[in-house]
């Protein structure tokens, strides 16, 4: 009589490891989906610092970082402050393409840009 099916038990270590590396691979991926939208949510040149890290190891990590100088200022906002010149005697920028000059500019803040959050919320599976 022939067999209509074979049967199969499953080798436990075998399944174990297919599922890690399932999960490392799902890790990745959504790491750098995250990544890549954190880059689109970014301000001006803080998008060329955004980079994502995966350790692949036994408990797969994800993690999007910003390395951009300013990017904790843009995350948390500032409260309203005074600026001074450093290294010269006058602050030098420009408005409305004319180069102004001051020896202190009165900041007016800015609020909390939480750019790498929104990215994490906008990407995350339900």
């Amino acid at each position: 009589m022939a067999r209509d099916f074979q049967s199969f038990t499953p080798n436990q270590l075998g399944v174990a490891r297919l599922k890690r590396s399932a999960a490392k691979v799902a890790v990745g991926v959504q790491t750098e989906k995250v990544a890549m939208h954190a880059r689109l949510l970014a301000p001006g040149s803080m998008k060329d610092e955004i980079r994502a890290i995966f350790t692949g190891g036994a408990a797969p990590i994800g993690i999007v970082m910003c390395d951009h100088p300013a990017a904790s200022f843009v995350l948390h906002g500032t409260k309203a402050h005074v600026i001074k010149p450093r290294n010269r005697k006058v602050l030098k920028f420009e408005v409305n393409g004319r180069t102004v000059f001051a020896k202190m500019v009165n900041h007016p803040g800015t609020e909390a840009n939480n750019f790498l959050m929104k990215a994490m919320i906008a990407t995350r599976k339900i």
